[in-house]
């Protein structure tokens, strides 16, 4: 486990956390280079080619899979939002990225995706999973969907059923069945692509024996979770005493806490990238006995999981001779997804109303510049820590990418 002079501990407001998230290093490279195309690294990887797409077409579909719930045994439906390679020349129309209810109705257009073409006829695609921040979708992962898609990936982010940015406008899940459903939510879709979707075309497609995972704030908590780091519960249940709040109603159901204490880690999960995370209960032990590379992405400016409370606990718990903390000095929680730019002014403060104080605001580095860079790291430590392609370490430890300053890049010590 990394020191660090002062640490923010995150497990003794665990219940606290539960609920209101229902949303010593040196600074290596810290000289930048180049462009927002621009490469740090040398001779054996190009990271030119990180930040332009790949040789495949790239699809987008939509699917849902039903699968039986953790503690309840309830059938537990998700809509998975998919990228994938696509045959050439498919004639497909290009993709829009829809939301709508009685409230909303946004309309995006893609920026690479067709609408559902055939799959590439090709098999073995590596396969990436991305898990949305609370109150989120599963289309906020567009921009790392079309890119590594395009560089031959297969990515599925699912809507967290009862944790999505419509079921706030309702009646959300408690947060601690939120964390207790999201592990096992990346769980069944890696089962869902081994036993065939059904039938639908892209099952025998991805190779699911190594998976990467990553995702954003309680997305963040997923991709430690999916990883193999276990939730506190007595931590959280400690919290709990005297309470009747909602989720710690859930802590009480003696089937659900049998479901915290089997842990959630997935073996075939072999790298993790949490962005901006919430580590709810999960302590810094757990985080040291993670036998998974992770790269942790984060923002100082963060005032959701901020710097002292999240960040550093995060980087002076993982203790992999592979980690790598990659850090926005003017970056905060939302930039590191496509709102503060993709949704207009209204539909911005009914979703996020402090998004203008937390990474959307002009004292902040612009997301529509940070996203391709921080979707460029995910692909290359991907390719790195998932294909095992060796020559990705030069881009991943030397000079950050991006303009100067924007990133800093801090390994282990």
């Amino acid at each position: 486990m990394r020191s660090l002079s002062s640490l923010g501990v995150a497990v003794g407001a665990a219940a606290i956390l539960f609920s209101s998230l229902l949303g010593c290093s040196s600074d290596s490279g810290s000289t930048g280079t180049g462009g927002s195309g621009g490469a740090g690294g040398g001779g054996g990887a190009n990271a030119d080619e990180l930040f332009e797409p790949g040789p495949y077409e790239v699809g987008y579909r939509e699917l849902a899979i039903t699968y039986s719930a953790a503690a309840s045994g309830d059938d537990r439906e998700l809509v998975l939002r998919i990228w994938y390679p696509a045959q050439d020349d498919s004639g497909a129309d290009p993709a829009r990225y829809a939301l709508s209810n009685e409230f909303i109705d946004l309309d995006l257009a893609a920026g690479i995706a067709l609408d559902g073409p055939p799959v590439n006829d090709e098999t073995g695609f590596p396969f990436v999973v991305y898990s949305h921040g609370n109150g989120g979708e599963g289309l906020l992962a567009y921009p790392y969907g079309e890119l590594m898609a395009s560089h031959g990936w297969i990515l599925v982010a699912p809507n967290h059923t009862g944790n999505t940015a419509f079921d706030l406008l309702g009646m959300p899940d408690p947060g601690t069945r939120s964390a207790l459903d999201r592990p096992n939510d990346i769980t069944a879709i890696i089962d869902e692509f081994e036993s065939g979707l059904a039938g639908d075309e892209l099952a025998g497609k991805a190779d699911t024996s190594s998976v990467f995972v990553f995702g954003h704030s309680f997305g963040g908590y997923t991709t430690f979770a999916a990883g193999g780091a276990d939730a506190d519960f007595d931590a959280a249940n400690e919290d709990c005493a005297g309470s009747m709040s909602a989720s710690c109603e859930v802590l009480a159901d003696p089937d659900v806490e049998t479901a915290y204490r089997a842990g959630f880690g997935d073996p075939r999960v072999v790298a993790i990238a949490p962005q901006a995370p919430a580590l709810v209960s999960i302590s810094q032990e757990e985080l040291a006995a993670l036998e998974v590379p992770t790269m942790l992405m984060t923002g100082r400016l963060d005032q959701t999981t901020t710097q002292e409370e999240q960040a550093e606990p995060a980087w002076a718990g993982v203790d992999n001779p592979d980690d790598l903390w990659v850090e926005m000095p003017e970056g905060a929680h939302f930039t590191f997804i496509t709102i503060c730019y993709d949704l207009d002014p209204g539909l911005l403060a009914l979703f996020q109303p402090d998004a203008g104080d937390d990474g959307c605001g002009p004292q902040f580095i612009d997301a529509q510049e940070a996203v391709p860079v921080l979707a460029a790291y995910v692909l290359a430590f991907g390719r790195r820590h998932v294909l095992g392609e060796t020559e990705w370490n030069e881009v991943l430890t030397g000079p950050p990418l991006g303009p100067e300053g924007d990133f800093v890049i801090t390994l282990p010590q």
